[in-house]
């Protein structure tokens, strides 16, 4: 299994995002040209709109990914993001987080769980303003950031 990265302030994880027409089986399409690389979505976020559906992703080959959809015809662009494995046993863990930040003052442009756990740790993925700074805060609260290699499935 793949460890966090406790002692580095430099990891991250690698956001997908797309827009796709807000029509009945457009997400589905979008997911068949991953499916046929077996790219794996670890973690989805959808932000619609009258017309169109904001797309985000984190997927455990973001590369693979990339080349796949921009073949099908999606512009993508990448964007880091600070992944966050919570306590699993601590009710509050995302408490935690957010205080930290809080106290650190940073902003948080957007949040979302991932559907996959790094070392049965759930895991938040965060856009912050600041991520070297937030990195360090998330760090002194004695939690472990995720990189995008901790999100590699099993072996196939």
């Amino acid at each position: 299994m793949a460890e966090t990265a406790r002692d580095r302030s430099d990891a991250r994880l690698r956001q997908l995002s797309f827009f796709l027409p807000n029509r009945l089986g457009a997400l589905y399409r979008a997911t068949q040209h991953l499916e046929r690389e077996q790219v794996r979505i670890c973690g989805l976020s959808l932000l619609d709109a009258t017309d169109h559906v904001v797309v985000r992703m984190i997927v455990d080959r973001p590369a693979t990914a990339r080349v796949q959809l921009a073949e099908a015809g999606y512009p993508v662009s990448e964007t880091d993001l600070l992944g966050i494995a919570l306590p699993a046993k601590e009710e509050f863990g995302i408490r935690k987080v957010l205080s930290g930040l809080l106290g650190a003052e940073i902003n948080i442009a957007y949040a979302y769980a991932l559907i996959v756990q790094v070392d049965g740790h759930p895991v938040l993925a965060l856009k912050v303003d600041s991520p070297e700074i937030a990195a360090r805060v998330v760090k002194s609260a004695n939690l472990d950031l995720v990189d995008q290699a901790a999100l590699g499935w099993e072996q196939r």
